[in-house]
């Protein structure tokens, strides 16, 4: 019985941290803060998630003068209960290195889309992604 329930306690820990509803490649479809939605710029960014890392990139904004550039980015995550935490491992930014960062998910029936909230205080980003693979 113990052996059993120490089982049960394991699979349940593992399905939390790599849970299949997120893996795969994804591209950012759409974006907006306050309901103001953005233009989105080309090349889309692109998050891939496997059973425990996260890939993803970004556009990095030097100054306003100076033109936004594709970076990458890598963490660890976790999906349980509709939030995602991400915890930085390689970031452009040092300061970021080894946050974590948890938002809000919610997955679409068919599994090919997701939205994530960030309350970031003074705004609300929100952004859908679609599955590419």
């Amino acid at each position: 019985m113990r052996h059993t329930l120490l089982a049960v306690l394991l699979l349940t820990a593992t399905t939390a941290s790599a849970n299949p509803t997120l893996q795969g490649v994804w591209e950012i479809a759409s974006t907006s803060y306050d309901d103001e939605a953005i233009t989105l710029r080309e090349p889309r960014q692109i998050k891939i998630f496997t059973s425990t890392r996260v890939i993803y990139t970004y556009y990095f904004e030097v100054s306003e003068q100076q033109p936004h550039y594709l970076s990458v980015g890598h963490g660890t995550y976790s999906y349980a209960d509709g939030i995602l935490r991400e915890t930085i491992v390689n970031h452009s930014n040092p300061e970021l290195i080894g946050g974590t960062f948890g938002v809000t998910v919610s997955v679409s029936e068919d599994d090919n889309s997701f939205t994530q909230v960030v309350d970031l205080g003074k705004y609300v980003l929100r952004e859908t992604w679609r599955r590419v693979e």
